[in-house]
């Protein structure tokens, strides 16, 4: 049994290029694929969106979601717009959270736990979807941006498998994503100086293990800016009397490597009792750190 990170995209995402970085940053991504053609996909499209999803949910790097849109209506009137108090929201996100809810549904065989979470291709974007929001509660956000190496331009989905296949990608993929969901939050709870200069050695390494690895794989790439962000529970939040210092020292031991900082947004799910969630990846999303 093993647990699996994975990124949600919206109906549309398949024409971005954030398909194609999601591949290597993630464990599997979730592609919704209707039926038949809706909205401006049309058959064409539709059947490469088809055959190129059933090659990667073959080679364990993606998850078919059938699409219903009636039952997504239903699940955006009656659940996504209560919680955020919203008269509209934006079909791209929603979407997205619509394939993260849906995630623990759809878990293949052998896999136990799922962290999913939506990806947005640009923080203008994220910034502008999130502006026109209301709600009665906001999750306190930890915004960890970091440059790292992912494919450029069109690439081959299958020299991306062939590089996902191995053992030695995956585990630099999985320490990293260790790091930033599991070690960055117990840092920043930390007063230790010590301890914080530890993390970030560690962080170094891991970010050094995953750049070798990307770079053996048989396409070319390119640097960009990959924000992740994690949702505090209130137990976190509410002891996390450190963070401006911690945050300080963490982005100061490599600023050109990495920014953090803090931010609200509102809250369309409960955290209850967790201390932290992941809740979501943007792409290009800090042109300062992606200057340095």
């Amino acid at each position: 049994m093993v647990n699996e990170y994975w990124g949600t995209l919206s109906l549309y995402d398949h024409r971005d290029a954030m398909f194609i970085k999601s591949l290597v940053l993630f464990d599997r991504i979730v592609i919704p694929v209707p039926n038949k053609p809706i909205h401006d996909i049309t058959s064409q499209e539709l059947d490469r969106l088809s055959a190129d999803a059933a090659f990667l949910e073959d080679s364990d790097a993606a998850i078919i979601y059938p699409w219903e849109q009636d039952q997504f209506d239903e699940w955006r009137d009656s659940f996504l717009k209560e919680s955020l108090a919203a008269k509209s929201t934006d079909l791209l996100y929603d979407s997205r959270l619509w394939m993260t809810a849906k995630s623990d549904q759809i878990k293949p065989h052998g896999v136990y736990d799922v962290t999913a979470v939506p990806i947005y291709g640009a923080k203008a974007q994220y910034e502008n979807i999130y502006g026109k929001l209301e709600s009665p509660k906001n999750n306190q956000i930890l915004e960890l941006s970091q440059l790292i190496s992912v494919p450029n331009g069109v690439t081959p989905l299958q020299d991306i498998v062939e590089l996902r296949n191995k053992e030695s990608f995956q585990s630099a993929r999985r320490a990293l994503r260790k790091w930033q969901v599991d070690t960055m939050p117990e840092l920043l709870s930390e007063p230790s100086e010590k301890l914080l200069a530890k993390g970030m050695e560690d962080f170094k390494e891991m970010l050094r293990r995953y750049e070798e690895e990307i770079n053996k794989g048989n396409f070319k790439t390119r640097k960009i800016v990959v924000t992740s962000l994690l949702a505090l529970g209130s137990l976190l939040a509410g002891a996390l009397g450190h963070t401006a210092t911690a945050i300080a020292i963490i982005s100061g031991a490599a600023p050109n490597l990495f920014s953090l900082k803090e931010s609200n947004v509102p809250a369309w799910k409960d955290l209850r009792d967790k201390p932290f969630e992941a809740a979501g990846v943007i792409y290009q999303a800090n042109k300062a750190l992606e200057n340095l």
